[in-house]
C-alpha cells in the first residue's frame, strides 16, 4: 500500500474542517520547498542516466505555479502536489498530507471497475442504475481505450500506470471522481458484454457519506502473523508480511524469532518438499532481515556462492541528507539496541558525507568491493543447497526491501511465484521532507544504484502465476502442492 494514499481517508473519515487559508499560496509555498528539495537533495539531479529528471522538476513546478494562480480549495492544492510528484514515477518520491484527504467524497457512475491484468478493465461491481453489467469490459472512454484512462486519471496521481501492481492496487478508482480538478471527466464509454459492445452515457452521482466501506473498494486483507509452520505434508510455510526495520518493535522482535526457529530448524528445512516464504503485504522494510534469513538456511557461504552483482552506489551529497542521517543514528542510537553492522552503516554514512561536502562534491561515490560483493574472507563459508523447492509468494504490495528479498533468494535458487511484483526505482535511501504549510511531507530518496540487475521500475514476473483469491491462505496451500506433482 502506498503510504501517499490516505485509506482511512478513503475508508470515510471526515474530511477536517480547515481554517480560511489562501490555497493558491499555500500551493506556490509547498511547490518551491519541493521543487528546491528535489534540486538540492535528489539523486536523480546527478545521475548521468536519468538525464530528463531536472527537467521534469522543472516542468511541474511551472504547472504547480501556473496551477496555483486559480486553487481556491484543499482539492486544488493537494492533487496540484499529488500530480507534481507523480510525474517521477517514482514510488519513493510521494507527497502526502497529515490527516484526512479530499478524495473521501466521490462521485460514481453506479459501477467500480478493476484492472484485468492484461492493461484492461473489468466491473466488478455495478447498481442496476449504472445501465453496466457486473463482467462487462470497458473498451474504451471519449476516445481513449481503458488503458489511456486509468493512466489520464489515476496514473497521473500515482505514477507508474504501466505496472501491474498499480493498476491492480488502483484500478478501483478509474471510475470515481474523487474531486481532482486536473482530470478530464468521462461523458461516455463503450463496454463490451455477452450480448455484444454498446455505447453507455453514463449517470455520476453523489457516493454518499462511507462510500469505499460501503462498497468495500480497497478489500482489507486479513491480519497476518510472522510465523513459521509445518503444513502436513512436511512444506515449511514462513510468512512475513513486513520486514519492519525497527528490531524493537513488535514485528521486529517477531522477525527475530523465526530467524531462530529457521537457524534451529535449518537441517529439517533443507530436507523438506518444500519451503515457502510467504512474502504477501510485504511493502519493505530493512533488508538486513533477507540476507539474515539467507545465512540460517543457505548459510554464510551462500554469498560467495551467488554474489550480487558489482554495484556502485553513490549518495547526493546535502546538508538536508546528512542531517535526516544524523536525526535517523541519533533516534536509533538512543536506546543502546542498534546492531554492530547497523551503528557501523550509519557511522560510515554520514562520514562519507561530510566528507563529500567538506570537499564541495554534490555526491559520494561508494564503488564495488573488490569481491563483487560476496562478503567477508574467513569464517564459516559453509553452504547448503535445500533439497526441495523453495518459493517466494509475492503479490502486487511487493516494493522496496521485499524486492531485495526477491532478488536474493531467487538468485539462491528460489522459484518467484503468485502476482507479479511492484517495482521500485534505483533511487533509495528516503527521508521525510516536511512542507512549510504544514499540510503534508513529501518522501525523497537520497542515493542511487547503478548497475543493479533488476532495471529501474522493473517488477518480478511469477514463474507460475496464482490466478484465485491471494487472501486465501488454505487455497494458495493447495495450489504450491499441486507445482510439486
Amino acid at each position: 500500500m502506498s503510504f501517499w494514499l490516505s485509506l482511512s481517508a478513503a475508508a470515510g473519515l471526515a474530511l477536517a474542517q480547515e481554517p480560511a487559508r489562501d490555497w493558491g499560496e499555500a500551493l506556490r509555498t509547498d511547490a518551491a520547498a519541493a521543487h528546491s528539495a528535489i534540486a538540492g537533495s535528489h539523486p536523480g539531479m546527478v545521475n548521468p542516466d536519468d538525464p530528463d529528471f531536472a527537467w521534469i522538476n522543472e516542468t511541474q513546478y511551472a504547472l504547480a505555479l501556473e496551477r496555483a494562480e486559480e486553487a481556491d480549495s484543499f482539492a486544488d492544492y493537494f492533487y496540484a502536489m499529488q500530480h507534481y510528484v507523480a510525474a517521477f514515477n517514482d514510488g519513493h518520491l510521494g507527497y502526502g498530507v497529515f490527516g484526512s484527504t479530499p478524495d473521501n467524497e466521490v462521485k460514481w457512475p453506479g459501477f467500480i471497475v478493476q484492472d484485468d491484468g492484461d492493461r484492461g478493465l473489468v466491473v466488478t461491481l455495478a447498481e442496476d442504475w449504472s445501465g453496466v453489467p457486473v463482467g462487462a469490459r470497458i473498451v474504451a472512454c471519449d476516445g481513449r481505450d481503458a488503458f489511456q484512462v486509468g493512466d489520464d486519471r489515476i496514473g497521473a496521481r500515482f505514477g507508474r500506470w504501466e505496472l501491474a501492481s498499480q493498476r491492480a492496487m488502483f484500478g478501483p478508482m478509474v471510475m470515481l471522481d474523487t474531486g481532482d480538478p486536473y482530470v478530464r471527466p468521462i461523458g461516455r464509454c463503450v463496454v463490451e458484454t455477452a450480448a455484444g459492445s454498446r455505447s453507455v452515457e453514463l449517470d455520476w452521482r453523489e457516493g454518499g457519506p462511507g462510500f469505499y466501506g460501503r462498497y468495500n473498494v480497497f478489500p482489507a486483507p486479513g491480519r497476518r502473523l510472522i510465523v513459521m509452520r509445518r503444513l502436513e505434508d512436511g512444506t515449511y510455510w514462513i510468512s512475513l508480511p513486513t520486514f519492519n526495520g525497527n528490531p524493537e518493535s513488535d514485528d521486529g522482535q517477531a522477525l527475530r524469532t523465526v530467524l531462530s526457529e529457521i537457524g534451529g530448524q535449518a537441517d529439517a528445512l533443507r530436507l523438506a518438499p518444500a519451503i515457502v516464504f510467504d512474502l504477501r503485504g510485504n511493502g519493505g522494510g530493512s533488508s538486513a532481515w533477507s540476507a539474515e534469513i539467507a545465512r540460517g538456511l543457505w548459510g554464510e557461504g551462500a554469498f560467495q556462492r551467488v554474489p550480487e552483482p558489482p554495484m556502485t552506489v553513490v549518495w547526493r551529497a546535502s546538508l538536508g541528507n546528512l542531517q535526516s542521517l544524523r536525526n535517523a543514528f541519533r533516534e536509533r542510537d538512543a536506546n543502546g539496541n542498534l546492531s554492530i553492522d547497523t551503528r557501523a552503516w550509519y557511522l560510515r554514512s554520514i562520514a562519507g558525507l561530510e566528507a563529500a561536502i567538506a570537499n564541495g562534491d554534490d555526491r559520494w561515490v561508494i564503488a564495488p568491493s573488490p569481491d563483487g560483493g560476496a562478503g567477508a574472507d574467513g569464517g564459516d563459508l559453509s553452504y547448503y543447497s535445500p533439497r526441495g523447492n523453495v518459493f517466494v509468494l509475492t503479490d502486487e504490495s511487493c516494493m522496496s526491501a521485499c524486492l531485495d528479498a526477491v532478488d536474493l533468494w531467487t538468485r539462491l535458487g528460489a522459484t518467484p511465484v503468485g502476482r507479479e511484483t511492484g517495482a521500485d526505482t534505483v533511487y533509495m535511501e528516503i527521508r521525510s521532507v516536511r512542507m512549510p504549510s504544514g499540510l503534508g511531507s513529501m518522501s525523497l530518496p537520497m542515493k542511487f544504484y547503478i548497475g543493479r540487475e533488476r532495471g529501474h521500475n522493473e517488477p518480478v514476473k511469477p514463474a507460475h502465476r496464482f490466478d484465485g483469491d491471494m487472501n486465501n491462505t488454505a487455497a494458495l496451500e493447495a495450489w504450491i502442492r499441486s507445482l510439486l506433482d
